[in-house]
């Protein structure tokens, strides 16, 4: 199993101590991994990453600022716990930039912010020829999105670190004619043409406002 939480918001040790203190109660059996979110400056990482790494966390998530690639570069080469790019990926362009430097040693993939399912899929070819890992994110996408999303990421050779395209699971409203199959923690591919799927129209024209 596996646990990801999201920190940055409050002081970094009150952070970085309810984190250990979550994998020491779930067991070495278990993945915890965090996402910064962007909140930290060059010098907190350090100082938090290496208490996280020892802690036995396996993954941090866009520890410092967007448009900070350098230090981002640094942070990878620095530790050995799992350094992702996430926001800091726009598509293409930034993703080349990155594996030319070495900054990071897993992309998180979304369809929307590469720019496009295309995009999406040449951001996982650049980092399969630069020996990075995928994980295929999500923008709490709705059923539509999520299964474009499945479908690219699933011409990719490997998801080292999973996926996490549950956005149609927090809605309390459903527009398919028949909802996506979620089975075993996994988002199950339809087989039907194109996305697999069939818009509900009544069901959007009640929706609309």
């Amino acid at each position: 199993n596996t646990f990801k939480l999201k920190i940055g918001s409050r002081p970094l040790q009150h952070d970085v101590d309810h984190v250990i203190a979550i994998k020491k109660a779930l067991g070495a059996d278990i993945s915890v991994r965090v996402d910064v979110n962007r909140a930290w400056s060059e010098l907190e990482c350090i100082q938090g990453i290496q208490q996280l790494q020892d802690g036995g966390i396996d993954l941090i998530e866009q520890p410092c600022a967007i448009q900070n690639t350098e230090a981002l570069a640094r942070l990878t080469q620095r530790f050995d716990v799992a350094i992702m790019a996430d926001e800091a990926l726009t598509g293409p362009d930034s993703a080349y930039r990155i594996a030319k430097s070495q900054g990071a040693d897993v992309f998180a993939v979304k369809i929307e912010q590469s720019g496009g399912l295309i995009e999406a899929c040449e951001v996982a070819k650049i980092a399969g020829l630069a020996g990075i890992d995928l994980y295929g994110g999500t923008m709490l996408e709705g059923p539509v999105g999520s299964i474009a999303s499945a479908h690219a990421f699933a011409t990719f050779e490997t998801l080292a670190f999973g996926t996490e395209l549950f956005g149609p699971l927090l809605l309390t409203e459903e527009i398919l004619k028949e909802p996506l199959r979620y089975e075993n923690f996994e988002l199950h591919l339809p087989t039907a043409p194109g996305l697999g799927i069939e818009i509900d129209e009544e069901k959007v024209e009640k929706l609309r406002r």
